[in-house]
């Protein structure tokens, strides 16, 4: 029996078929599992399962995962490695397949452990859901010094209180736990302690990633509710919050820069200087400690001396912070001290301190006492710079509309762009090397090769989770960027994966 034709539906396959073939990419990127990994809050814990060796909890971030043979943490899985959304709220494994379930706030996924990739889902299984905690158990708990536990709940120094919220039984006595504010953690069930374990950023949005020695500092915008800095350290992998409301001297949790002078760590931020010793005390240093504004937006040491970047010109303190006193010579005369401009970013490079505003790039040379302005016969740097980079001879500038290089050596100049991208793009920070220029903007992570000008720009299409991107740090094949949507982890240096 014939069947009859709709012949409606056959030119709509057509139609959807063609269109999809019009608008997909000229090519696809492959990108595995580990070469994008979020970092967003994962304080806020709301699930728990667990298989033959990996913990896992799930946040309001994502899921993280805890090795609980080897005591380390492995990459946590978010929507930088395909989960459909960070907010989870139920977890549960599957032994016999060997996949890990998570109902979302936008639908219910499975994840192959063995293949690491995520599948849309519509059931979950309920039955496999497991939750060892019972506040009953347990009527008292040994704590860290400063902190307390009664009735299921963590009060830290501050008096504040951590519900538990779930629990797995694992070996050897040890019950993972999560909490509802304050992240994960441990109890040993025979001996009655809790451990807090610190992981993650302190926030997800992250205005600034800034490396100082072994360490990444990375500050909070103001848009968010909970304020604190995080510092992140990179041989031992362990997180560190210093939170704004509880910590007195710092009075600002929005870095903008950072640098390490003498006994202290310096940290730019929107509402005045942080000077930070090796004890951990802050002091918030303002306009009556010889800044000319408090919004503070680039730092360099330069000459013995710390210079600070601000909306409204250069200050020149002690490596100290002190206040200069009668017997101090200020270096420069303050017709050079660039009151009214916008001082972006602050460069000491080869003796010279390179200086980026909004009406123009400037350097000075304190050996010569010469301080000049900078462009290039194009005039390529009169609208001003946004980020100062450098290599072993090249400056580079992020300015309107591309990387303006200049080779301090032969006093030669060349601009790298993409005409299709820089009239809607800002640059926020640049990196470079003898082969790429990068380059953090609004609009992505934009990479330029200096041998044939090829470029890319990497997007959410591709792993991110914004397209807005604050800053970035080099890290040998890896880069870490700083977004407003968490702190990305990014192997970059991939041979043969096609960007």
């Amino acid at each position: 029996m014939n069947m009859p034709v709709n012949r409606k539906l056959i030119r709509l396959a057509i139609t959807m078929t063609i269109s999809l073939w019009l608008f997909q990419p000229s090519f696809a990127v492959r990108y595995d599992q580990g070469d994008w990994v979020g970092f967003t809050m994962f304080k806020y814990i709301t699930s728990i399962a667990a298989d033959q060796s990996i913990v896992y909890f799930g946040t309001t971030g994502g899921i993280i995962r805890y090795d609980r043979f080897t005591q380390t943490w492995l990459d946590p899985l978010t929507t930088a490695g395909g989960m459909p959304s960070n907010y989870v709220r139920e977890l549960a494994y599957d032994f016999q397949y060997n996949e890990l379930w998570a109902v979302t706030d936008q639908g219910v996924a499975k994840y192959n452990i063995t293949f690491e990739s995520w599948y849309s889902e519509s059931d979950f299984p309920e039955n496999m859901v497991i939750n060892d905690w019972h506040k009953s158990r347990f009527a008292s708990l040994f704590t860290p010094f400063r902190y307390n536990y009664s009735d299921g709940y963590i009060s830290d120094p501050n008096m504040r209180q951590f519900p538990i919220t779930v629990g797995y039984q694992g070996e050897h006595d040890l019950m993972y736990v999560g909490t509802w504010g304050m992240g994960p953690g441990i109890i040993d069930t025979r001996h009655l302690q809790f451990e807090s374990i610190v992981y993650g950023p302190y926030n997800f949005n992250i205005s600034k990633v800034i490396e100082i020695g072994d360490r990444l500092w990375m500050g909070t915008d103001y848009t968010q509710g909970e304020q604190g800095i995080t510092s992140y350290d990179l041989g031992t992998h362990q997180w560190s919050y210093f939170e704004e409301e509880y910590i007195i001297g710092l009075d600002n949790a929005e870095i903008t820069a950072g640098v390490n002078s003498g006994d202290y760590i310096w940290l730019g931020t929107r509402d005045g200087l942080l000077r930070m010793d090796n004890s951990g005390s802050f002091n918030t240093l303002r306009t009556t400690r010889g800044l000319p504004s408090t919004t503070i937006l680039s730092l360099a040491e330069y000459g013995g001396l710390l210079y600070v970047g601000t909306d409204d010109g250069l200050a020149i303190l002690h490596s100290s912070g002190d206040v200069p006193d009668s017997t101090f010579k200020m270096p420069l005369e303050d017709q050079y001290l660039l009151r009214n401009f916008r001082v972006n970013d602050l460069l000491a490079f080869k003796g010279t301190l390179y200086i980026a505003t909004d009406d123009g790039v400037f350097s000075y040379n304190s050996d010569k006492a010469q301080f000049r302005k900078l462009d290039t016969p194009a005039a390529d740097l009169s609208w001003g710079a946004t980020d100062i980079a450098a290599d072993d001879r090249i400056v580079y500038f992020g300015a309107r509309f591309g990387v303006v290089t200049i080779d301090t050596e032969v006093d030669t100049f060349s601009v790298a762009t993409d005409h299709h991208l820089s009239d809607g793009w800002t640059i926020n920070q640049v990196y470079a090397d003898h082969q790429y220029i990068w380059a953090a903007t609004n609009i992505g992570l934009w990479k330029y090769r200096m041998s044939d000008g090829y470029t890319y720009l990497y997007t959410t299409a591709d792993g991110l989770p914004t397209d807005v991107v604050n800053s970035l740090v080099i890290d040998s094949d890896y880069f870490w960027l700083g977004t407003n949507q968490g702190l990305i982890h990014f192997l970059w240096n991939k041979p043969g994966r096609g960007d």
